[in-house]
């Protein structure tokens, strides 16, 4: 799952900091893990409890194996000490915990950690004083790269002067330069008469249209997009009609929203329109690629689980069935992605549409940054220290397959009385075995009714009843809130 394709020195490839830090080489070495999900703030504030989403970051701890690495973690707040010393033991790197440093700004407000850490002068100082080599970011914004500046390491994310190619047209284009094929549709759209004419025009070239998804170019998942239907759509004045149907007709995909909100956001950011694509069935799959400046290589591939068009968890590996073409369009976005410098972790997101016994992938949208199958992907890695086979099979240590279902949105109001040791007991029959078995991660946001498993079994099917398993025995600890 490899393709190399950097031109530089040997030499380079062996010391530059910002190679592949996920595969130790034994030299001595500092991490600096920065999980800030650097957004803008309205974007922040639509999350509940987003400081807790930087627990995920957690799932690197594995890396403490390597007995030259050390580790700092920076967050917005403490992190469960039951949550960290139960990952350290999972991973086995209990006896490595004084080479971790955990730090934090006691700020849970919805703002960047990036932007918290840059804030405080000492913070700023404490990091630079370990003398960290790479800075691994959820995101790479010019906050990120200030903060890799300011503390001496290398960022080891896109610059943000490449943040285009993740934009929604910049997904598109990326696509069509690595012959991947995408859906029907237009991008570069800078204002609404453009998003007009775009959803005129898609429905005109194909009068079979039913509906359309309109995206904003810089949203964060499904938070910008909104489906239009064309049904009683008429074949003559159809721009006209448009005009008029899309402020009512209009369904978001993350609501509460209104058109007259998301109306000015498209000459803000831009836009793209594209056929909203159907068959008879539809899944979503994606696959996490790694780009650094030796070449690129295909992490894993995983099924999301959706509610509606907004992730919720995920599967994986990818079913069989479409895997192998998954993997070849990952391979072909991560080697145009390269070629035009971007760098760190990234995600590729398709739908599948079965049409009898065929499965047609198309690509939606690149997002040059961490993602919601980053962390699954991680722990299961570092729990079963196996591998991938080239067809994109999880194997664990003993070369068996293996699977996993994972998601950080196991939710209940109920949870909000449960401590993180609390969930750690009751899963203890269940906990990962070093085979098969279910492992809780983001604990800190049970003070709002939530938290994450992971569960990994033999199969699919396997796992996802282990995971629904697991959540009957927490489920089993909590008392029922009074109505009214």
């Amino acid at each position: 799952m490899v393709s190399t394709g950097w031109s530089g020195s040997p030499e380079r490839a062996i010391t530059d900091p910002r190679t592949d830090p996920f595969h130790p080489t034994g030299a001595a070495r500092t991490l600096l893990l920065v999980p800030s999900m650097t957004l803008d703030g309205d974007g922040l504030a639509k999350i509940p409890g987003v400081e807790h989403y930087e627990e995920r970051f957690l799932a690197f701890l594995h890396l403490l194996r390597d007995p030259a690495t050390r580790l700092i973690l920076i967050t917005s707040t403490t992190p469960p000490p039951d949550l960290v010393h139960d990952t350290l033991t999972a991973f086995g790197c209990l006896p490595a915990r004084d080479r971790l440093t955990l730090l934090d700004c006691a700020d849970p407000s919805p703002r960047p950690l990036t932007e918290k850490v840059l804030r405080r002068p000492d913070l700023v100082a404490a990091l630079r004083g370990r003398r960290p080599d790479t800075l691994i970011a959820f995101t790479g914004t010019a906050l990120e790269r200030e903060l890799a500046t300011r503390t001496g390491a290398a960022l080891f994310a896109t610059d943000p002067h490449l943040a285009p190619l993740g934009s929604k047209t910049g997904s598109r284009r990326t696509f069509a330069a690595a012959g991947v094929p995408t859906a029907p549709g237009h991008d570069g759209l800078r204002d609404l008469p453009d998003v007009l004419d775009a959803l005129t025009a898609l429905r005109t070239d194909d009068p079979t249209t039913e509906k359309a998804l309109i995206k904003l170019n810089d949203s964060f998942g499904a938070g910008g997009n909104v489906l239009f239907p064309y049904a009683g759509a008429p074949i003559t004045g159809l721009r006209a009609w448009v005009e008029r149907e899309l402020p009512t007709r209009a369904a978001f995909a993350s609501p509460p929203d209104t058109w007259d909100a998301y109306a000015p956001k498209i000459t803000q950011m831009g836009a793209v329109v594209e056929r909203y694509l159907t068959g008879d069935a539809t899944t979503s799959p994606s696959a996490q690629v790694l780009i650094d400046p030796t070449g690129t290589r295909v992490l894993s591939t995983h099924d999301q689980v959706l509610s509606g068009q907004v992730f919720t968890g995920a599967t994986a590996p990818a079913d069989p069935a479409y895997r192998t073409t998954l993997l070849d369009h990952a391979h072909r976005v991560a080697r145009r992605l390269h070629t035009a410098g971007a760098l760190g972790i990234a995600s590729v997101d398709f739908i599948a549409t079965r049409h009898g016994t065929r499965w047609d992938l198309h690509a939606l949208e690149v997002n040059l940054r961490m993602g919601g199958g980053t962390a699954p992907h991680f722990l299961a890695h570092g729990l079963l220290r196996g591998t991938h086979t080239d067809d994109g099979a999880l194997l664990a240590a003993d070369g068996t397959p293996r699977a996993y279902y994972a998601t950080d949105r196991v939710l209940r109001p109920e949870y909000a009385d449960l401590t993180p040791a609390d969930v750690l007991t009751a899963l203890r029959p269940e906990r990962f075995d070093g085979t098969t078995g279910t492992t809780p991660y983001m604990l800190g946001a049970l003070s709002i009714g939530r938290f994450g498993l992971l569960t990994i079994g033999h199969d699919v099917r396997d796992a996802t009843h282990r995971f629904h398993r697991a959540v009957d025995a927490v489920d089993a600890r909590t008392h029922p809130v009074p109505s009214g």
